[in-house]
């Protein structure tokens, strides 16, 4: 699988606006008219947002499972193409030991405030 940040992925396959929001953004909802325009786009120019266990991906195809969103770019990718945008992931943090069931997080740990886990969102 080929990893690519969401900048390049952007550059090289251009997301369309959702003209059917009044922001600016890029990407569909997964319900109603949004997802109407979506499913009417051929598949090679689909992408989809999905949860994963360990993060956030955009992956190429219309996907239902763990989707969060869709994008419709204007470059289609090709069939041998096998691409992954990272969004973000999800870390557990060095103040907590999952596999020890002893031991809880560190509720004055700054970098997960006492989850024992946070969201990495450095990923371009």
């Amino acid at each position: 699988m080929a990893e690519m940040t969401e900048s390049e992925w952007s550059t090289k396959y251009r997301p369309i606006k959702n003209h059917l929001v009044s922001d600016d953004t890029t990407s569909f909802e997964t319900y109603g008219e949004e997802l109407d325009f979506v499913t009417q786009q051929p598949n090679s120019t689909v992408w989809t947002e999905m949860d994963g266990d360990n993060g956030v991906y955009i992956v190429q195809g219309y996907h239902l499972a763990n989707r969060i969103s869709y994008y419709v770019t204007e470059i289609p990718w090709q069939d041998d193409d096998d691409i992954c945008i990272t969004i973000c992931k999800f870390v557990v943090c060095d103040c907590y030991d999952p596999e020890d069931e002893e031991t809880e997080p560190n509720t004055d740990c700054e970098q997960c405030w006492g989850e024992g886990t946070y969201t990495d969102w450095s990923m371009d």
